[in-house]
Order: structure tokens, then C-alpha cells, then sequence
């Protein structure tokens, strides 16, 4: 006597009833393999509706919280999304997922390219990397939390040095959040790797003191209201103070306004670029007629003018770091290095 084959599923929660039914699976593993085969064979499409938390429970008579279980086991892998008060959706089609990662930036600057692409490429395949940017903005990043809350397996995020930043943190999952870049909140006891601002630049910078000492004073581009850490400022202030050595502070570098005998230090690569331009017209010779001190190491500036010196951490070093602990989720409150990356330019 020949045995008829299943016939084609018509709903998601008949290919779950199935799989529950004849599985050896626990009750959470069958909901969430009926879930991704439902997907694979296209019952549901992305963006397409699930069934919800109580009609699961009660067709299969599993406990309403195994459901729940289920459905976030899903949600850290990015399957599934939830949406309040409608329910929970097909968010990706890609079944052989194995987490979900919320990387929250400041912005994609130079040197936060490169820590994306290392840390992406060191996750290795099946974890899906959605980016965030928040420029700086408390409102902005406050929102992005609030939107991504419960949506991803982790999260990880650069900070903005702000009071309110342990409140905003708080509505993640604290097991489930790595704070990267810049500092975290004080008295914050979530994993970081980030680095330091004000002790390093001014440690460089007295390291450099017999260098600084030939220029007529030092002229840094600093604006307190965007992403500059601050912390760079009150270095440059320290070491100017400590020493007598002339500091001006300029909120961006304006164009033609080079002079010789200067240090000047950039933070944002829109003034040294300007800066550079002008030194090229100019045809001052850098470490000679003017010098410049960049913050943030980048490829580019190893190649121009003949390699601009930076005062840097490693930020590839950072992200394989970060990479790693999202993967092992060993103990990490760390900061990495800043150093001096000399290429003869003050």
C-alpha cells in the first residue's frame, strides 16, 4: 500500500503543526525550523506577516512563552522582525543566518570605513551587519536605540559623551552590547574596546615638545559641537599651557589663510585637505616651513605629501577585537592604544 505525500502547505502554521507533530525536535527548535523551511519554500516572503505569538500557542499547544522563545531565537539571527502592536515579519530570506548585528557609528568617516570592513570580514559568513549612523546627535541616536531595541542579536555602539547616554543604553540587552570607539558611560560596566583622548595627545605631544618648540605656536581646528572628542582639545590645551607655547583654536581651516612657522593640527580631514591644498600651492615643505599633525590614521594619508603624521589607534586592531568578542563573548573592558605614526611632517 503506497503512502500519498504531504500536500503542499498552505500556511505557515500548518507547516509548523506538521513539523511539531512528527519531529523529534524540542517544541522551540520545531517552531523555528517550520519557520525557515516555511520560508525556504516560499509559503512566506519577506515582509509577509507570521502568525502570532497566541495563535501559535494555541494550534500547537505549546506554552505561550516556548512562542515567544521561538520567535526571538529568529530575531537575533535577523529572520524576523517585530513591529509594535502588528505583529512580528519575514525580514530576511537568508534561513542559513546565524545572528544579527546593529553596528551604531558616528559617521562613515575614512577611518570607520576600515573598521567596518574588518570587523564585517572577521564575523565571517552567516551574520548579517546592519550600520547606523547618528552624527554626533543625541536625539537622533536616542531614536535609533528605540527602533532597533529587540530587532537584533547585538548591538554595538560608539557612544556620545552625554549624561543621558546610560539611560539610552539601558533599553538594550546588557549581555547583547558591546560600546566601541569612544569611552562608556561613567560608572557604565558594559564591555568596551575604545580608546583615550586627552592623556595620550598630551603625552604625545610632550614627547614632541623639542619639535613643537622650532614653530611659532600651534593652531588646532576644534569644534566643540561636532563629534571631536573632547578630550583631544583639553590635551592640546594641557601641553600648550604646561609649556608656554602659543595654542589658537579655529573652528575649521579656511581656505588661503596657510601661514609658515605653524604646528597645525587637524582632526577632521576636510581641514587638512584645505590645508594641503594651500601648502601645495604655496610649495611650503611639511616639517620645515609649516608643520602638521593629523588625528585618525588613514591610507590615504600615509600617500600624500609625502605621508602626514597622525596621532592614532588602530582602529582595523579595534574592530577585529569587537569582531572577536561578539563571537566568544569573553571579558572585554579595554582600551586600545593611541600612538604617533611619524612621517617627518612637523
Amino acid at each position: 500500500m503506497s503512502v500519498l505525500p504531504h500536500p503542499p502547505f498552505l500556511t505557515v502554521l500548518d507547516r509548523v503543526f506538521d513539523l511539531a507533530q512528527q519531529s523529534n525536535l524540542s517544541k522551540q527548535n520545531s517552531i523555528v525550523k517550520g519557520i525557515l523551511l516555511s520560508i525556504e519554500e516560499q509559503i512566506v516572503k519577506r515582509g509577509d506577516a507570521l502568525p502570532s505569538v497566541n495563535s501559535l500557542s494555541q494550534k500547537l499547544g505549546f506554552a505561550r512563552q516556548t512562542v515567544v522563545s521561538a520567535y526571538k531565537e529568529l530575531k537575533d539571527r535577523g529572520i524576523i522582525i517585530s513591529r509594535n502592536r502588528k505583529g512580528y515579519f519575514v525580514a530576511s530570506e537568508s534561513t542559513e543566518q546565524v545572528m544579527s548585528v546593529a553596528l551604531v557609528l558616528y559617521s562613515f568617516h575614512s577611518f570607520q570605513e576600515g573598521f567596518y570592513n574588518t570587523f564585517r570580514s572577521s564575523l565571517g559568513d552567516g551574520i548579517k551587519v546592519d550600520v547606523f549612523f547618528h552624527h554626533n546627535n543625541l536625539d537622533v541616536l536616542e531614536d535609533s536605540i528605540m527602533k532597533i531595541s529587540g530587532q537584533y542579536g547585538f548591538y554595538v555602539v560608539a557612544p556620545i559623551d552625554d549624561p543621558k547616554m546610560a539611560n539610552i543604553l539601558g533599553s538594550l540587552p546588557s549581555s547583547s552590547v558591546l560600546i566601541i570607539d569612544r569611552p562608556p558611560p561613567s560608572g557604565n560596566s558594559l564591555p568596551f574596546i575604545s580608546q583615550l583622548f586627552e592623556e595620550p595627545t598630551y603625552n604625545i605631544l610632550e614627547g614632541l615638545l623639542s619639535d613643537v618648540k622650532k614653530y611659532t605656536g600651534i593652531k588646532l581646528f576644534y569644534r566643540s559641537e561636532s563629534d571631536f572628542p573632547k578630550g583631544i582639545a583639553r590635551g592640546v590645551q594641557r601641553f600648550a599651557k604646561a609649556n608656554k607655547v602659543a595654542l589658537e583654536i579655529l573652528s575649521s581651516y579656511l581656505p588661503g589663510s596657510v601661514e609658515k612657522g605653524y604646528l597645525y593640527v587637524t582632526i577632521s580631514d576636510t581641514d587638512l585637505w584645505g590645508l594641503l591644498e594651500d601648502c601645495i600651492e604655496q610649495k611650503y615643505v611639511l616639517g620645515e616651513d609649516i608643520g602638521v599633525l593629523s588625528h585618525n590614521d588613514s591610507t590615504i594619508k600615509k600617500m600624500i605629501c609625502g605621508g602626514i603624521s597622525t596621532i592614532s589607534t588602530d582602529f582595523d586592531q579595534m574592530a577585529q577585537r569587537a569582531a572577536d568578542y561578539v563571537l566568544s563573548r569573553c571579558e572585554l573592558h579595554a582600551f586600545e592604544p593611541t600612538v604617533l605614526i611619524d612621517r617627518q611632517s612637523f
